[in-house]
């Protein structure tokens, strides 16, 4: 990890779904990579979340039980999202 690293933990590449659910709007994104404290996603088009709103993670996968990950959205820019679990 290089001196100017603020990741606490290391970024495992995976590449999947997930949908960010705050209140009743949901946005499916695409994954670029996962940590033990936080995620990366695409940014979806029409993005109208902020940073420091929580939201809710559910990855998306095979059929049958979804776990649920509350998370800040810590920051963006024009293609991705930077989460961090809470």
């Amino acid at each position: 990890m290089s001196l100017f690293e603020r990741r606490k933990h290391p970024r495992t590449s995976q590449h999947g779904f997930v949908l960010v659910v705050r209140g009743q709007l949901a946005f499916q994104a695409q994954t670029v990579d996962f940590s033990k404290g936080g995620a990366c996603i695409k940014r979806p088009r029409n993005w109208s979340f902020h940073i420091g709103d929580e939201v809710l993670v559910y990855p998306l996968g095979d059929p049958g039980q979804v776990m649920c990950f509350k998370a800040q959205v810590r920051w963006f820019q024009d293609d991705e999202i930077g989460l961090t679990y809470q």
